[in-house]
């Protein structure tokens, strides 16, 4: 069992058998790692079990609808758009739509 905090319950997922992983908490003085390829299971309970959770959007750049998404504030007025967490997925996903679009 690990506890590095805050780690957003729906980046659980994205830890699964990656490479190593690193988390620092200044407040703590402590440094946590994740040794590569672990398995990663989120801890959850008969009556309340694990659910990664989702944002009710697409992303504002690409479109995919099965990514997980970052809430980004745009301006000083509070406008937010949402956008894929994995920039490299929503890149390509954005060159896919120009040649297509070509």
């Amino acid at each position: 069992v690990m506890d590095p905090s805050p780690i957003p319950k729906f980046d659980n997922p994205k830890m699964e058998m990656a490479a190593i992983q690193l988390f620092g908490a200044g407040r703590e003085q402590r440094i946590y790692a994740l040794p590569p390829y672990t398995e990663v299971i989120s801890l959850d309970f008969e009556d309340y079990p694990f659910e990664a959770s989702k944002a009710d959007h697409v992303c504002d750049l690409c479109g995919a609808e099965n990514s997980y998404l970052d809430e980004v504030i745009v301006d000083d007025q509070g406008g937010r758009i949402f956008v894929c967490s994995d920039t490299d997925f929503c890149m390509s996903r954005q060159e896919q739509a120009k040649e297509k679009a070509a």
